[in-house]
């Protein structure tokens, strides 16, 4: 009976201490997502391949067998952008990028509503990318929509409600445009409170900008 007492209690005590140990265990947690480059180095890059493309010329991208199957691994965008779906507005074109280098959001008018808004949640907090540039452009449909009071069918009402209160006293077609990109990055700062602590924590930074479609070249306007 001695000799088996201990064995025994080693057998009891381990019914409770194993499911314990079990219930204190880490969580396992997501790929840690690696530094990118910042605010200064994303603007500096962006403007480089705008300039490019402004001149006509294609930057050399990796777009080699070995490149995607990096990227099948996971991504890691160093710049989101939320833009305009207008055709003549592809972000990748404009700034000369590759595949992986940006997270693109488009929908007519660069509206930030729900499902963009947590696109670009999605990117800053799981992917890394730590710059949001909102990017409009010349003679956006969507916005000159919006300046007419006329009804285009539930859908498009309600997205141009969400363009209509930002470029309310516009002057003109332009300054519409620029007024709904700064109207665009309040929306994003009011209903996402994942983006204001990141902005607060300076993890992520919120950029306007405009396309011409005439010269090819985007500029930053100011918010």
């Amino acid at each position: 009976m001695r000799t088996l007492l201990p064995s025994f209690l080693s057998f009891f005590i381990g019914l409770f201490l194993v499911p314990s140990l079990h219930a204190e265990a880490p969580a396992v947690h997501a790929e840690t997502v690696p530094a990118g480059p910042g605010k200064a180095e994303v603007i500096s890059r962006l403007e480089a391949g705008n300039a490019a493309f402004v001149k006509g010329k294609a930057v050399k991208v990796d777009i080699s067998a070995k490149h995607r199957t990096e990227l099948a691994g996971g991504q890691h965008p160093w710049c989101t952008v939320l833009g305009c779906a207008d055709s003549r507005v592809p972000p990748e074109v404009l700034f000369q990028t590759g595949t992986g280098d940006l997270f693109t959001v488009r929908v007519a008018g660069n509206v930030a509503e729900p499902s963009t808004i947590g696109s670009v949640e999605y990117a800053s907090e799981h992917l890394g990318s730590q710059v949001v540039v909102v990017l409009g452009h010349e003679s956006c449909g969507a916005v000159k929509a919006a300046q007419g009071a006329g009804s285009l069918g539930p859908n498009l009402d309600t997205l141009l409600g969400l363009i209509r209160p930002g470029i309310a006293g516009a002057a003109d077609l332009d300054a519409a445009v620029r007024a709904n990109i700064n109207a665009q990055i309040a929306a994003l700062r009011a209903n996402s409170a994942i983006l204001t602590e990141l902005e607060h924590q300076g993890k992520v930074t919120l950029l306007g900008a405009r396309y011409d479609l005439d010269t090819g070249k985007v500029e930053w306007v100011q918010n």
